[in-house]
C-alpha cells in the first residue's frame, strides 16, 4: 500500500476539480489553477465578461486560457507507468461490482453509475445512458445555481436585517430628541402661562391705581379757572415743543433727524436656519427648506430671527428698513441678552420691544397683550428710533413722516440693544443706507 501513496497523489493532481476526471486537455487561467479545456469553456460559455475562477473565485474582465504542456506531458507519463495503474488513475477505485470495470457511465433512469458492461446489458438497454462527467457537469451547474440563489437571498436578508436595525435605532434616537425638546417646551410654556398670568393680574392692579390717580388729578385740574386751565396746558405744549427740537430738525414738519443714520447690517452668525440673507447683508427672506449651517450659540433656532451687526449702549439712532412683498414680518429691538430658543417671548418685560404685520392687520408688541393699529397708509419704508438714555423706541413711516406707534420709556441702564427682524412667508424686508 505504501508504494501506491505517490500514484494516489498523482491521481489527486491529475483530476480537474470540474468533473473530478483526469485532465482531458489541460488548459491554466488568469489565476493560476488547471482544468480541462472543455469544462472551462461550458462553465464560461454565457459568460462574457467578470469570468471567475471555480476554485478560488478571483475574477477577471477577459478570458485567458493557456495551454499547460507541463501537466499534460505528466498525465501522459503517469498512464504510461501500468496499465492497471493508468485504469486506475482514470478511473481511481470506482470499479463495477460486477464487471471490475471502470464507472464511467451515468444511468439517468437508475440514478446509478455503470461500466461499458452494463451498458450494454439488458437491464440497461433502454435507459437514458450519459458520461459520467456531463451527468457531473449538469448536476454541478445546477449546483452552483442553487448556490448562488441562496447566497443571493442570503445577501438580500442580511441587508434588510441590518437596514431595519439601522432605521429602527434612527427612529429611537429621533423620537427620544423630540420627545425630550417637547417636554421641555410643554415645560416652559407652562412656567411662562403662570407667570404671565401672575403679570396680569399685577399690571391690572397697578392699571386700576394709576387710572384712580388719573382721574382724581383730572377732577382737580378742570375744577380750575379757565385762565389758569389754558395756562398749564400752554405750558405743555411749550415743554413739547422743546423736546422735539431736540431729536428734530427741519422745517414745515418734515422728519429730519438730527445724526445721520446708523450703519447697519444683518448679522448672519445669528440668523435662524431658514432665512437667506443677501451676499451685502443688506436684504433677507424666508424659505421652508432650511440651510445647514454651523452650530453657533448667538443663532436663533426656533423663530425665523435675525439680529442687527451692531448694538448700541448709548446715544441717539435710527435706520430705516423698506417691506419688499407682503406676508408675515416683524422689526424692532431687542435687549440682550435674548432667547436663541423656544424661550423668546415678544415683551417688552422680556427684551423685546417690537411692531408687527400679520395677515390681520399692524400690531404693537407691547407687554402681555398686542394693540391693534390703524394706519391711514400702508408703509413700505419704516424708521425705527432708538433714544439709549431715555429708553425710548418710536416707528415711523419714512415717506409720510407720519409716527405708527411709541413705546412707553423703559430701562436700558447701559445694556446693549441690537436691532431686531423676523419674517415668515413672501415677505422680504431691506435695510437702506
Amino acid at each position: 500500500m505504501a508504494a501506491r501513496k505517490p500514484l494516489e497523489k498523482l491521481q489527486d493532481e491529475a483530476r480537474c476539480s470540474i468533473c473530478l476526471e483526469i485532465f482531458q486537455d489541460p488548459v491554466s487561467i488568469h489565476c493560476g489553477h488547471n482544468f480541462c479545456r472543455s469544462c472551462i469553456t461550458q462553465t464560461w460559455e454565457e459568460r462574457t465578461t467578470n469570468f471567475s475562477c471555480p476554485q478560488c473565485r478571483m475574477t477577471v474582465s477577459r478570458k485567458i486560457l493557456r495551454r499547460n504542456w507541463e501537466l499534460a506531458n505528466m498525465i501522459e507519463a503517469a498512464k504510461s507507468l501500468n496499465p492497471r495503474q493508468d485504469r486506475e488513475v482514470e478511473g481511481g477505485e470506482n470499479l463495477c461490482e460486477e464487471h471490475q470495470e471502470a464507472l464511467k457511465l451515468f444511468c439517468q433512469d437508475d440514478k446509478k453509475l455503470i461500466c461499458l458492461v452494463c451498458d450494454r446489458s439488458k437491464v440497461h438497454h433502454n435507459h437514458s445512458v450519459v458520461p459520467m462527467g456531463e451527468a457531473a457537469q449538469e448536476y454541478k451547474v445546477r449546483g452552483y445555481g442553487c448556490v448562488e440563489v441562496q447566497r443571493s437571498r442570503r445577501a438580500i436578508k442580511s441587508s434588510s436585517v441590518l437596514l431595519l436595525r439601522v432605521t429602527y435605532r434612527k427612529m429611537h434616537k429621533f423620537l427620544e430628541k423630540q420627545e425630550s425638546s417637547l417636554l421641555a417646551q410643554l415645560e416652559q410654556l407652562d412656567t411662562e402661562i403662570r407667570k404671565a398670568h401672575e403679570e396680569i393680574l399685577q399690571r391690572l392692579l397697578e392699571e386700576t391705581t394709576s387710572l384712580g390717580t388719573l382721574i382724581g388729578e383730572m377732577e382737580r385740574t378742570y375744577q380750575q379757572p379757565d385762565w389758569q386751565l389754558l395756562k398749564v396746558r400752554a405750558q405743555a405744549f411749550q415743554t413739547d415743543i422743546k423736546g422735539l427740537l431736540e431729536k428734530f430738525q427741519g422745517s414745515e414738519g418734515s422728519l429730519t433727524l438730527s445724526p445721520p443714520p446708523a450703519q447697519v447690517m444683518l448679522d448672519p452668525e445669528t440668523a435662524n436656519a431658514s432665512l437667506y440673507l443677501s451676499e451685502g447683508c443688506k436684504l433677507v427672506r424666508w424659505d421652508i427648506c432650511e440651510q445647514d449651517l454651523p452650530s453657533n450659540p448667538r443663532r436663533f433656532t426656533f423663530m425665523p430671527c435675525v439680529l442687527g451687526s451692531r448694538g448700541f449702549t448709548s446715544g441717539w439712532h435710527h435706520w430705516d428698513v423698506e417691506v419688499h412683498r407682503e406676508g408675515v414680518w416683524a422689526l424692532g429691538v431687542v435687549k440682550e441678552p435674548v432667547p436663541r430658543g423656544p424661550g423668546l417671548c415678544l415683551d417688552p418685560k422680556k427684551g423685546v420691544w417690537a411692531f408687527r404685520h400679520t395677515h390681520d392687520g399692524y400690531e404693537a408688541l407691547t407687554s402681555l397683550h398686542v394693540s391693534p393699529l390703524t394706519l391711514r397708509r400702508v408703509p413700505k419704508r419704516i424708521r425705527i428710533c432708538l433714544d439709549h438714555e431715555k429708553g425710548r423706541v418710536v416707528f415711523f413711516d419714512a415717506e409720510s413722516e407720519e409716527r405708527i406707534f411709541a413705546f412707553p420709556p423703559a430701562c436700558f441702564q447701559g445694556e446693549r440693544v441690537f436691532p431686531w427682524f423676523m419674517l415668515t412667508g413672501d415677505a422680504q424686508l431691506k435695510l437702506l443706507p
